[in-house]
């Protein structure tokens, strides 16, 4: 019988990983594009280490200890040469460097008028799930357009999207592209009150975590090996991807 205590789920809310989470809650930092070694034990430090989880009957996960039967599996992390920008955040992006400066990083909206979404926003008691989409969708909008910044004085580039994942500022001297730490370098000088008024929680969504500099790296249980019928291992298509990450 079992002595586990039952606790009743309140809720659940869903979060950005920032990447001191990432390195946080990772068993391993991999950094090995091997497997395993010549003997078929897995390497340490590569995309099979044993503290990632156990996929062989009667073998114990080097984390927690349990066989394959009961480990969860445990993530590690590669650590990014660079910042990479994450491609389910794109769209976000896109936005938050159409409506913030390129300088400072305010809202490029005055400060009275920001002031005044503040107040329509306190006003509602119940601030439904329409105004929180239409009091962000109203401020990009609005802020998309500024020529200049209201708060800093600083003129303001035209931005070029090009899928998936490359923007351009248009300048007075050319155009250039902006690279994956120049945007999160901008991201990190938001306010959280700019933040919370598009909608976004500082405690579980800053932007800057939209760029990545820690990848987590699923468990072996998620990627599990295939041994084919020559007797040959075959590893799992995330797992060769992560494969290239590391070589690159």
């Amino acid at each position: 019988m079992s002595l586990q205590t039952v606790k009743t789920i309140d809720g659940i809310r869903f979060s950005v990983w920032s990447p001191a989470e990432i390195r946080k809650y990772s068993v391993a930092e991999i950094t090995a594009p091997e497997t395993y070694d010549e003997d078929g034990m897995s390497v340490q430090g590569g995309l099979m280490d044993g503290r990632l989880g156990t996929l062989e009957p009667g073998q114990k996960c080097l984390t927690c200890g349990n066989t394959a039967a009961r480990c969860p599996g445990h993530f590690g992390h590669i650590e990014l040469a660079e910042p990479v920008l994450h491609i389910a955040f794109i769209d976000n992006i896109y936005k938050l460097l159409l409506s913030t400066c390129r300088s400072c990083s305010r809202l490029k909206i005055p400060q009275e008028d920001l002031d005044e979404f503040i107040k329509i926003k306190n006003k509602e008691a119940a601030y439904s799930v329409i105004s929180q989409k239409k009091i962000p969708e109203r401020i990009i909008e609005k802020a998309k357009k500024a020529k200049e910044c209201p708060h800093c004085g600083k003129s303001q580039s035209e931005l070029i999207f090009t899928k998936p994942t490359i923007f351009i500022e248009k300048t007075d001297i050319g155009e250039h592209r902006l690279l994956p730490i120049t945007i999160r370098e901008r991201f990190t000088q938001i306010l959280n009150e700019d933040l919370l008024l598009l909608g976004y929680d500082p405690a579980t969504a800053r932007p800057e975590w939209f760029i990545l500099q820690a990848l987590p790296v699923p468990p072996v249980t998620v990627r599990p090996s295939i041994i084919l019928e020559t007797g040959i291992r075959s590893e799992d298509d995330l797992t060769h991807k992560m494969v290239d990450i590391i070589r690159v």
